[in-house]
């Protein structure tokens, strides 16, 4: 297998391009806090847990800092429009904080409710789930986009999250094929699998395969959601690269990435790439960064970069939001490299 290493600079190979983009289906509204006790701020998600457990503190004080338009899809989203790009969202997004997107957004239901607890190093979310995630089906975003549906789906680059969290998103992904757009590239990232049965893999692989003809498809997932994925699939493996290459095998697609704090890395039928993170120290946002990945990663293959070029845009993109705790435009993305 061809083996490429590239760093982040090479993201500026596909900074300056404009593609068409679609992000979807789910949304949520953030509430963002600080936790006290008697004592001042917890430091730590540990921390958190010890003084609950030993029953030190049964009060806690928290800290409002914002409330923002969420979701894994609104979060790609917003990272497509950042890059330039023509971007359209279909969410759940039947709130009016919303209204404040600056691009196309078409709500399919509620959104869900999720309230994040920020400490130094990482972060605790409680989420009240979406009323309408039970129900939701293709048949709702035919309806939500009515005669934009077509071009939505032959986007240069569509960004489809969260699959985990719908029931019925399996059985989408299967009328999405039978509609056989032509479209470009098809990143799916599976969310919070943990919450998944895992006799639902084989569908969402054969689910997965199928769509190869009319996408480039590429799964993209962090290394929990990698290991979940080749464990329910009966895959085995050593490392990033070997777990990346038999996922990709099981699920059919054109691509599978890996990407973690450290690097990021892909697996194509013939190639493999890896490139490294810069060392990054006091982040500011633990949840987030992994769907504007996912949309840079998308926008880089969409613009016709390299495996490696892609990667670091999407790698510069996640970290500079985890860093700065905004989604980085260009010129932001050039000063963040340099």
């Amino acid at each position: 297998m061809d083996e490429r290493t590239g760093r982040l600079a090479d993201a500026r190979g596909v900074l300056d391009a404009s593609v068409t983009a679609t992000a979807l289906p789910d949304g949520s509204v953030d509430r963002r806090y600080t936790v006290e006790d008697r004592e001042g701020a917890v430091r730590s998600r540990e921390s958190f847990g010890r003084r609950i457990a030993a029953g030190d503190a049964k009060s806690f004080y928290v800290d409002h800092e914002t409330t923002d338009p969420g979701g894994q899809a609104v979060n790609a989203a917003l990272q497509f429009h950042a890059l330039g790009d023509d971007a359209l969202l279909a969410g759940h997004l039947d709130h009016d904080i919303f209204e404040t997107l600056p691009f196309d957004a078409y709500s399919m239901g509620a959104p869900a409710h999720v309230d994040v607890y920020e400490f130094e190093s990482d972060a605790v979310m409680l989420t009240e789930e979406s009323t309408g995630i039970e129900t939701w089906r293709f048949e709702l975003l035919e309806r939500a986009l009515e005669s934009r549906l077509d071009a939505a789906l032959a986007a240069d680059a569509v960004v489809w999250a969260n699959w985990a969290s719908f029931p019925h998103a399996t059985d989408a992904l299967r009328e999405l094929r039978e509609r056989d757009p032509d479209g470009g590239v098809l990143v799916l990232d599976p969310g919070d699998v943990t919450v998944t049965d895992p006799d639902t893999a084989p569908g969402f692989a054969d689910a997965v395969g199928a769509l190869t003809d009319c996408y480039e498809v590429v799964v993209s997932a962090n290394r929990a959601e990698a290991q979940f994925l080749a464990d329910a699939l009966d895959t085995s493996f050593d490392d990033d690269a070997s777990l990346a290459s038999g996922v990709r095998d099981a699920l059919g697609a054109d691509a599978l990435v890996i990407h973690e704090v450290e690097h990021a890395v892909a697996a194509t039928s013939d190639l493999l790439a890896f490139v490294p993170n810069e060392p990054t120290s006091d982040p500011v946002r633990f949840t987030g960064a992994g769907d504007r990945f996912s949309a840079a990663l998308a926008h880089g293959r969409a613009a016709d970069g390299s495996w490696v070029e892609s990667l670091a845009l999407a790698n510069a993109c996640a970290a500079h939001y985890a860093i700065r705790g905004d989604t980085a435009d260009p010129d932001a993305l050039r000063a963040f490299i340099d």
